[in-house]
Parts: C-alpha cells; structure tokens; sequence
C-alpha cells in the first residue's frame, strides 16, 4: 500500500456551539452521528484510524480535526474535555495536530489562543457566502468585516486558514457565488472546500423545497460554477482540497435531491481540462483532420472527460476525426504536437 502523505481523523461535534441553525444543515443526517462525542470516543476513533496502518507505513502528517459544530462556540470546560483527550496522542507523537471548524461569530483572541496552547494548528471557517440577502435566507447572518476580523485573529496566531463555500444556497446566482469566491481569494486562506447545495431531510431547507419555495441547482449548472470557481482558486494559487460532501451513508440515506454526484470533483476538473484543449485548438484557425496531445499520464482519464465525452465533443465542433493521447510521466501540462 502506498504510504499516505496526510491523515485527518475526524471526530464529529454535531451543532455544538453553532451560534444559530443554518437552513441547509442537519449535522447529525450527514454524518450518521447522534451521540455527543466524549474522551473515550475520541480515543477509540485516534485508535481506529491508526490501527491500519503498520509502523513503517504511518503517514507522514497526523491531525485529529473536530467537525460538525462550532469549535470556538462551545463553553470553555467542553473545549478542554475534547482537547485533553487528544493531548497523550500529541506528546507521544503518534498524532502532530488538531484541527477546529468554526464560525466566525465566535472568533476573538482569547479563544484562539486557547486554541493554540492546546496544539491546534489550522481552523477552518464556514463562509458559505459572502452576500447578505444570501445569508439571512439561510438564517446565518454575518457581516464580511467579522470574517476579516477573525481571519486577521487566527493570522496572527501563526495558524493556517480554510475556508468552506456553498453556491446554490436560496437566493444565490453565479455572480453573487463568484463574487463570495473572490472575497474569500482576497483573504488568502491556505485552502478551500466548496460544498455544493444539497437538501437534506430534517433541514429548513427541506421544508423550503417541499413548499415550492426552493429549487436546488441542477448537476450541470452546479459542475460550471464550481468549475469557474475552481479556477479562481488555482489562479489565486489557493488549493481546493474537497468538492462535495463525502458519500456517507447516513448523507445518502437523507439525501432529498440536489446536485450529488459521488465523482463530482472528477466531473469538474473534465471540463477544465477540455477548456485546455479547447484553447490549444483554437489557436490552430484550420485543424488537421488527426490531432495528438501529449498529456501527464496521472491525467488521461480527465483530457478523455466522462465516457470519453471531451473527445466527442472536439471531434464535435472542430470536426477531427481522430484524436490520440500520448501519455507522458514527465508532462507537467497538456501539449498540442500534431
């Protein structure tokens, strides 16, 4: 088996310390969780994670991460309660890290420090959007300036930043998504995820799409937004470390409709790359009616695009007949030689 560079353990705090209950989430439905995690479940899931791997093909980098809630909301003695138990897994180096999700409402300097003492590393905030309207909809109101503010807290604390996103939320459209991307970009985290909008059973949001009221996104808009999303970040030079939500089999089971796909990232870089090829052609003005790519070989499946798709649609518009892709471990990007 190949050695893993990274390990999050995620440990599930399902609402706790949410400063209100957001119209799209119902923790415990996605996660399949529906008792408060204690010490001796945190220790038990430390030593499930770690048990499958043998000694000489640990992975690199070790953190337990607390999902699911608001990190920083929760009283003082809960934090310590959930911090502690991780700290013997710390000193004995069989874990480096921890890693807190959190809202921004709930985010001052006291906290944060509290935090690192107790060896947490990296925060992640939930953002969703950055637009107003969008954010009252959904019952999760908070200005962009207390997002700065907290992100200049954790900042200073020498601490690393992800931000979470949800376009397709109610009231939300590409421009607003787009503009919630750029202000997010502006405040340079270390990474991002981008949960596309899904309706979930025993959510607001589930009662707003049973009454009419809301229509969630469909697959193929959904792919382009976060597409044009995806972009910004890689431009920005800020990776996107998830697209979607993990296919649980609690989220499954309570999953209404929406725009799911359980190879939804695959399904987003495809269309990236295709843009790639796109663009090579159309530099060409007349295409030769045979075409060659030398593409890296890790990524022949997204240059071919879902059951070869990417290839039906060139031959589609440029009119080529055929198409060969030539693999090449050293290719760093698509490269257009016949």
């Amino acid at each position: 088996m190949k050695k893993r560079e990274h390990l999050v353990i995620p440990i599930f705090i399902p609402h706790e310390g949410c400063p209100y209950r957001c119209a799209f989430c119902n923790q415990s439905k996605i996660t399949g969780v529906h008792v408060q995690s204690d010490e001796i479940m945190v220790q038990n899931t430390i030593k499930s994670y770690l048990s499958v791997f043998k000694a000489d093909n640990m992975p690199n980098k070790r953190e337990v991460a607390f999902y699911g809630g608001s990190f920083t909301g929760l009283g003082i003695e809960r934090q310590k309660q959930l911090l502690k138990s991780v700290q013997p897994w710390i000193k004995s180096e069989k874990i480096h890290s921890v890693r807190v999700s959190t809202h921004s409402l709930v985010v001052d300097q006291y906290n944060i420090s509290f935090l690192k003492k107790n060896n947490v590393r990296t925060i992640e905030l939930g953002i969703q959007s950055t637009n107003k309207a969008v954010l009252r909809a959904v019952g999760r109101p908070c200005e962009f300036r207390k997002v700065s503010s907290a992100v200049n807290i954790i900042r200073k604390n020498d601490m690393k930043i992800g931000m979470q996103l949800m376009p397709g939320l109610p009231l939300d459209d590409e421009l607003n998504f787009i503009k919630s991307v750029k202000d997010v970009i502006e405040l340079k985290p270390d990474f991002a995820r981008i949960y596309p909008t899904l309706v979930i059973k025993g959510t607001p949001l589930f009662e707003l799409y049973k009454s009419g009221s809301y229509v969630p996104w469909n697959l193929n808009r959904m792919i382009n937004i976060v597409k044009d999303s995806l972009i910004e970040f890689q431009k920005a030079d800020i990776p996107v470390i998830r697209i979607g939500l993990h296919a649980d089999r609690s989220m499954l089971d309570n999953l209404v409709d929406g725009p799911y796909h359980p190879s939804f990232r695959y399904l987003v870089d495809r269309l990236i790359a295709r843009d790639k090829m796109f663009k090579l052609l159309n530099g060409l003005g007349n295409c030769p009616k045979n075409i060659k790519f030398k593409v890296p070989s890790r990524q022949v499946s997204l240059f071919l695009g879902h059951k070869k798709d990417n290839i039906f649609a060139i031959k589609k518009v440029f009119g080529i007949e055929n198409i060969f892709l030539i693999q090449n471990d050293n290719q760093k990007e698509i490269e257009l030689v016949a």
